[in-house]
């Protein structure tokens, strides 16, 4: 795993039909497409979006399926 520490967040609104129905995942120190901040849970501090993947998914199970990493800022993590 790379290291890619930053701050994550999740977006708790579920994006348009276009960006795919996920909640996407962001590094907020680096994201150029971040969520407003009422619309930002955040996950805490991570060493790569990995780690932050597991966390979003382990603090709302019912999303799991449907969390994805911003193609922007969470490449890695982003299934496309």
């Amino acid at each position: 795993m790379e290291i890619e520490i930053g701050h994550y967040i999740l977006n708790p609104q579920q994006q348009n039909n276009e960006s795919g129905k996920n909640y996407e995942l962001h590094n907020a120190d680096t994201c150029p497409h971040l969520p407003k901040e009422e619309h930002a849970l955040t996950l805490g501090h991570f060493n790569n979006c990995e780690l932050a993947l597991e966390e979003a998914k382990r603090r709302v199970p019912k999303w799991a399926e449907l969390i994805d990493g911003c193609a922007w800022c969470c490449p890695k993590c982003n299934k496309g």
